[in-house]
C-alpha cells in the first residue's frame, strides 16, 4: 500500500526543513547524551590514544549528505585529523554530496568496492546493502571499538538496525517517532477563538475551519506540500509494500490500509471538505511548497507532521506564528529509526579503525561540532558561550556558508551547539518526545518482499491511480473506494498481506 503519508515528514523535501537532530529513545540516550553535552573532553570517549604510535596513521574515509564547498571539506577534515591523530592515529577524509546526487554516488562507491570507510544512509535501505554485501556487519565492532555508541542504543533501537541479530548502521541524533495533525496561522486561529487542547476530531476540526474561512473567503484552510497530504495516522506498515498494523494498538494483524475505518474517515473528510471549498483548489497536481502558499496568503494552514522541529521551522520560514492541533500522538516504527543512519562500508581497509571514530564522533564534543557545524569563526561564531549558542558570522548565511548544517544526518549532534532562535530546551524536548512515543509492537520487524515483488510493483501502480487523487479530496471515496479495492485485490494485494502477516508472525515468535 502506498505510504507516503506515514512518512510524510520524512518526504525529502519535508525531511531537510522538518528534522532536527534528537537524542536516544531510552533513558541511556538521554543521560548519555545530556553529559557528554555538558563538558565532555576532547579525548574522552576513545578507548585508546596514540599520540606516540609510530605507525602511519590511517585515514579514515567519510561520505557525508550535503553542499559543503571543497576547500571547506578539506579543512574540516584537517581539523578534525589534528585530533584524531593524537586520540586514534587517524586522519579523516570527508567527501560531502549533494542531496540530488547521494544515492547514486553512495551506491557507486559501494557497488565498485572502493575505499570508504563510513557513510550516512540517505536515501538508502540498509535491509537491501546489508544482503548485498556492500555493508559490513558492526556488533562485534561495536564490542571491541565502540562500546559507548552500544551501550547507549535502546534494544527496541538495536532491533530497528539489526538483520540476522546482526547491527548493520548506527542512528543519527534525532527524532525517532512521528505524530500527526493541523497547524492554522496563529493570528487567524485567535480571531475565531481557537482552544487547540479541545479539538480531539474531525467534526470539531471541520467548525473551526468553516469559521475561519467565513472570515477569510480567500484563503484556503487546507493546503498541501506540493503533493503531500500528511495523512493523520498511526500506522506501522511493516516496510515494503501494502498491509498495515496500528503501531498503537495491541493488534498485529495485518490488513489492508484502505479497508480501515481511519482511512475511510479521512478521505471521506477530504471530499466533503474539498467540495465545501475548505480544501485548496486542484490539490492533487499542486506544484507549490506550503511554505510558499502560506507566505502568499493562499492557505491558512493544512496537516502536518509535528515531529520535534517541524512547525518552529515552518514558522521561522513564513514569518507567522502557528496554532497546533494534536490529532495523534507519537508514535515509534522501524523505518523512524532505520531511516537515518551511519553504516561501515564493505570498501573500508581498516574497520576496527573506522568504529573507533565512529566512537569518538559520538562521545567528543569537539569532533561533533567540526562535523554538524564546520570551523568555529568561518563556518559559525559563538553568541553566547556559556549556553552554547552560535550564529552566522558577518556576511555569512545559510544560502552561501562553505559548510551546511546538517545536524539530523551527523552521527551525534546531540553534544554540539545550539544556534541563534533554536530553543534552549531543545534536547530535551526531543528526548522526552522519543522517550514519550508509543512502540508499534512490530518495531524492528523487516519485511522482506522478494517472493511478492511482482505483486508489490502491480500494486504501486494501483496506488499511483488512485490514493491522492483520494487523500487530496479530488475523488469521490463512494464510488472511488470499490474500484480501488478490486483493482488491488487484481492486482495481488491479498497475496501480500498474508506473506507479510506469515513473516511478522515468524518474528513476533523468535522474540518470545
Amino acid at each position: 500500500m502506498r505510504m507516503k503519508k506515514l512518512f510524510g515528514s520524512m518526504t525529502v523535501i519535508a525531511l531537510l526543513t522538518s528534522l532536527i537532530s534528537a537524542c536516544g529513545s531510552n533513558g541511556a540516550n538521554e543521560n548519555a547524551a545530556q553529559s557528554n553535552a555538558a563538558g565532555t573532553e576532547a579525548g574522552a570517549g576513545t578507548e585508546t590514544s596514540s599520540e606516540t604510535s609510530t605507525e602511519k596513521p590511517y585515514t579514515v574515509d567519510l561520505m557525508m549528505v550535503g553542499d559543503a564547498k571543497t576547500e571547506d571539506t578539506k579543512k574540516v577534515s584537517e581539523e578534525i585529523s589534528k585530533m584524531t591523530r593524537k586520540l586514534m592515529n587517524a586522519d579523516v577524509n570527508i567527501t560531502r554530496v549533494g542531496f540530488g546526487s547521494f544515492q547514486q554516488q553512495a551506491n557507486l562507491a559501494l557497488s565498485s568496492g572502493e575505499k570508504l570507510d563510513l557513510f550516512v544512509t540517505f536515501a538508502l535501505d540498509i535491509s537491501t546493502l546489508a544482503n548485498s554485501g556492500q555493508i559490513l556487519p558492526m556488533t562485534k565492532l561495536l564490542e571491541s571499538h565502540g562500546k559507548d555508541i552500544l551501550n547507549n542504543l535502546s534494544v527496541e533501537d538495536r532491533r530497528s538496525v539489526s538483520i540476522n541479530n546482526e547491527i548493520y548502521a548506527i542512528p543519527t541524533a534525532k527524532e525517532k517517532a512521528t505524530n500527526y495533525g493541523y497547524i492554522m496561522r496563529k493570528d487567524i486561529a485567535d480571531e475565531i477563538g481557537v482552544k487547540p487542547e479541545e479539538v480531539k476530531t474531525y467534526e470539531q476540526l471541520e467548525a473551526i475551519m468553516t469559521k475561519a474561512k467565513e472570515k477569510h473567503p480567500d484563503m484556503y484552510p487546507i493546503g498541501l506540500d506540493f503533493t503531500n497530504v500528511y495523512r493523520p495516522n498511526t500506522e506501522d506498515n511493516l516496510g515494503t509494500g501494502p498491509g498495515i498494523i496500528d503501531a498503537v494498538g495491541d493488534s498485529t494483524t495485518v490488513v489492508n490500509m484502505i479497508e480501515t475505518d481511519s482511512y475511510k474517515s479521512f478521505v471521506n473528510n477530504m471530499y466533503k471538505w474539498s467540495q465545501n471549498g475548505l480544501v485548496m483548489p486542484d490539490a492533487a497536481n499542486n506544484s507549490e511548497s506550503r511554505i510558499s502558499l502560506l507566505k502568499a496568503g493562499k492557505v491558512m494552514g493544512g496537516f502536518s507532521g509535528l515531529n520535534p522541529g517541524n512547525v518552529d521551522d515552518i514558522a521561522k520560514q513564513v514569518g507567522q506564528q502557528f496554532v497546533v492541533i494534536e490529532l495523534t500522538k507519537p508514535f515509534s516504527i522501524t523505518g523512524h529509526v532505520s531511516g537515518m543512519g551511519w553504516s561501515l562500508a564493505n570498501g573500508s581497509e581498516n574497520p576496527e579503525k573506522a568504529i573507533e571514530f565512529l566512537n569518538l564522533a559520538h562521545t567528543n564534543k569537539d569532533i561533533s561540532n567540526l562535523l554538524v557545524n564546520g570551523i568555529k569563526g568561518q563556518h559559525y561564531v559563538m553568541v553566547d558561550e556559556a549556553k552554547g549558542i552560535i550564529d552566522y558570522p558577518e556576511g555569512v548565511n545559510s544560502g552561501n556558508t562553505g559548510w551546511t548544517s546538517l545536524p539530523w544526518a551527523t552521527p551525534n549532534a546531540a553534544i554540539t551547539y545550539l544556534w541563534k532562535g533554536e530553543p534552549e530546551n531543545k534536547w530535551d524536548y526531543l528526548q522526552q518526545y522519543n522517550g514519550a512515543a508509543q512502540q508499534s509492537p512490530a518495531k524492528g520487524f523487516r519485511f522482506n518482499p522478494e517472493s511478492v515483488a511482482n505483486e508489490i510493483t502491480m500494486v504501486s501502480n494501483v496506488d499511483a491511480k488512485y490514493s491522492l487523487a483520494l487523500e487530496s479530496g479530488t475523488l469521490d471515496p463512494a464510488s472511488t473506494l470499490p474500484k480501488y479495492l478490486d483493482e488491488l485485490k487484481a492486482a495481488g494485494v491479498e497475496r501480500i498481506i498474508e506473506e507479510k502477516q506469515k513473516q511478522l508472525d515468524a518474528w513476533l515468535d523468535e522474540k518470545k
